[in-house]
């Protein structure tokens, strides 16, 4: 195997939050389908999940000053 230790993590740092994501919504929508009642408040939180990653990100994004994003897209 070659490479660092650190770039064989580098796939859990990339894909950690969008599998969690997806396996909270399968979840979600899966309890509403099955658990009655209960599933359906399980699947408003669960499946809301996304939107509220997605809504968190896109206001920082906004607040955030532009050279720090810049900063950060080229890696220093």
């Amino acid at each position: 195997m070659h490479g660092s230790p650190d770039r064989s993590r580098l796939w859990i740092r990339v894909f950690a939050a969008p599998i969690v994501l997806a396996v909270a919504t399968i979840t979600g929508l899966l309890a509403a389908l099955l658990w009655g009642t209960v599933g359906q408040y399980v699947a408003w939180v669960t499946v809301g999940a996304p939107v509220l990653v997605i809504s968190w990100v896109w206001v920082r994004r906004r607040t955030q000053k532009p050279e720090h994003f810049d900063r950060v897209m080229r890696g220093k």
